[in-house]
């Protein structure tokens, strides 16, 4: 008899230290230091400001090219459909399930295209539609409505296509496509170039810091 309540009692103790155990994890994860998640509009703009601002060029690409403070910025986004994922973004193996994770809603966020809004925290910008945006790059020759950009944008040199952002569970980690056109003064006049591809983003200290690509898969024109 008394074998049977030493057992009880143990079976007991073991029970209660499994739920004790179990309520501490749970005080864990509600204490961890990965906020909760923004609201998407919220987070999106977040990663646009991050990713947009010049201190995100190396010092090297500063140095040989500074980019532009002041940029403009297309409101409709890039359609993911148009963009390939395959095989162009390979981060380091700690980011792998998180990327996979930002890449799955990255597709599911740009199956359609967004309109997007004043709403980055940057301090030079404006936005452009994709019809003025295109009556620059397809007018070989200068006509006007190149001037006409000019003249509306002036002091602009620089604009980029965003498209919507993916997010991981806990938005630690995003991925974006973005595409960057430089002009100068020789604007109307053939003096365009631009390069795209996609970029990975870990949140680090509330910013938003670019992951290395372990492959290069960006175009240039």
């Amino acid at each position: 008899m008394r074998s049977d309540t030493l057992k009880s009692a143990i079976i007991l103790a073991l029970i209660i230290g499994a739920m004790l155990i179990g309520l501490a994890a749970t005080s864990l994860m509600n204490d961890s230091t990965v906020p909760p998640p923004k609201s998407y509009d919220v987070a999106m703009y977040d990663v646009y400001t991050d990713l947009l601002e010049t201190s995100q060029q190396s010092w090297f690409a500063q140095l040989l090219e500074p980019r532009p403070e002041a940029v403009l910025i297309r409101v409709e986004t890039e359609s993911g459909q148009d963009h390939a994922t395959e095989g162009r973004l390979a981060p380091e193996k700690r980011f792998k399930e998180a990327v996979d994770s930002a890449i799955a809603d990255y597709l599911k966020r740009n199956s359609s295209t967004l309109e997007l809004q004043k709403n980055f925290n940057l301090p030079h910008y404006d936005l452009i539609t994709k019809a003025e945006e295109q009556a620059v790059l397809n007018e070989h020759v200068p006509g006007s409505a190149c001037r006409g950009f000019q003249q509306k944008q002036g002091g602009y040199e620089r604009w980029v296509e965003l498209s919507a952002v993916g997010f991981n569970q806990y938005q630690t980690v995003a991925v974006v496509y973005l595409v960057e056109w430089r002009g100068g003064p020789l604007l109307c006049n053939g003096g365009i170039f631009g390069t795209g591809g996609y970029r990975m983003l870990q949140k680090r200290n509330g910013k938003w810091h670019l992951i290395e690509n372990q492959v290069f898969s960006d175009w240039i024109t």
